[in-house]
């Protein structure tokens, strides 16, 4: 009998299952995109989908250790139907911007490529020197 209605719980969790249900996986898409980052010996690559998108949608930047991706897409679909007398008209438009903390790069060294879908960046590490270290004696 207690299946029959939803505890406090399930009803305060039902806005936020229908909407990630209907919404969720969608709009997580918009604002959002896969990454991967590799470490290799010698540098890191950093690894991003972006279907659908294009190279002069995205812009990138690597300032005080922080890698930024940004982009914007706009898109318009027009359809018309003279029969029917029937217009419709739709623009959609999205934005996203990640930014990962990656230190140690040679910055003019950096380089980015864009195919199909997916924007690699190789950001060729620099090996600090060490530093020296001097033994302080306590008087």
């Amino acid at each position: 009998m207690n299946d029959l209605f939803p505890s406090k719980r399930e009803f305060w969790d039902l806005g936020r299952r229908f909407f990630d249900d209907a919404l969720g996986e969608n709009m997580a898409n918009l604002t959002s995109f896969k990454t991967d980052i590799i470490e290799k010996e010698d540098a890191y690559i950093v690894e991003a989908e972006l279907p659908g998108m294009s190279k002069d949608d995205i812009e990138l930047d690597y300032h005080d250790n922080i890698l930024t991706i940004r982009g914007r897409q706009e898109t318009e679909k027009n359809e018309q139907d003279e029969e029917r007398k029937y217009v419709r008209r739709e623009r959609s438009s999205r934005s996203f911007s990640r930014q990962f903390i990656i230190q140690d790069i040679d910055e003019d060294a950096i380089k980015a490529k864009f195919d199909n879908g997916i924007l690699e960046i190789n950001l060729p590490k620099i090996h600090p020197t060490p530093t020296k270290s001097t033994k302080i004696d306590i008087e």
